[in-house]
């Protein structure tokens, strides 16, 4: 098990140091051209952990003690305890995702973290996902200007917190930003999240040119809390021009 201090320096590096690898081919959808998708639907129950690795995910943090799996058309991950895991995949230049436009998640939450609460600063998390944009490197908040990384948003499934505030975390405070996204009645059922990015990059970062999307990641963190935690995904769409 891992303490706060490491596990945020831990994640840093991470996020500086991952193999590039596209998933899933490009598909037509409703509402917008589907210009990549990372699609769990599709495999049979059972663990996940050699896909994800086979399809270039890495495995950050303690992600192995979350019991990746599949089960009933979605991944799980889940925790009876206190760890904190990330997997993440970097696009490579073969992946054009210059015009995105919004990222659909499709996920839920049957647990959450006992004592989170964004508003309060325990900033933990069932489920969140991370949309990674370019490749300059923005200082982490690290000693030394170590392990600076990309821009990213981060919308998470909200607890308690009100639906589309925006956190900055204790690291990444420059390139980083957390967003509350509200869970239905029965946020066990999984549900649709349409998170509009190219807007909101320009408004918070206070610039007109987009960077493409160079990666996604999702992470679960339920360290000093009781109880953990239990959450799925089934598909991450980015959508645009």
């Amino acid at each position: 098990m891992i303490n706060i201090s490491q596990a945020g320096w831990r994640m840093a590096l991470l996020l500086t140091t991952l193999a590039a690898s596209p998933v899933i081919a490009d598909e037509a959808k409703s509402g917008g051209k589907a210009l990549y998708e990372v699609d769990f639907s599709q495999q049979p129950d059972g663990s996940a952990l050699e896909w994800l690795q086979q399809n270039h995910f890495v495995l950050g943090l303690d992600a192995d003690e979350l019991n990746p799996r599949f089960e009933n058309h979605q991944l799980v991950i889940s925790t009876e305890s206190e760890w904190a895991g990330i997997f993440i995949l970097r696009l490579d230049d073969k992946v054009d995702l210059k015009n995105v436009e919004r990222v659909d998640i499709e996920w839920g939450v049957s647990r959450f973290p006992v004592a989170m609460n964004w508003e309060k600063g325990n900033n933990r998390v069932a489920i969140a996902v991370m949309v990674f944009f370019g490749t300059e490197k923005l200082r982490s908040g690290l000693p030394f200007n170590i392990n600076a990384a990309p821009y990213f948003f981060s919308p998470f499934v909200a607890k308690t917190e009100p639906a589309e505030n925006t956190y900055t975390g204790k690291l990444y405070k420059e390139g980083g930003r957390y967003f509350s996204v509200a869970a239905p009645a029965d946020p066990a059922s999984i549900f649709k999240t349409s998170f509009e990015l190219r807007q909101r990059f320009q408004n918070l970062f206070h610039k007109q040119d987009v960077p493409a999307v160079s990666g996604v990641a999702f992470q679960m963190n339920t360290q000093n809390n009781e109880g953990g935690a239990v959450a799925a995904i089934r598909k991450i769409t980015f959508v645009g021009q």
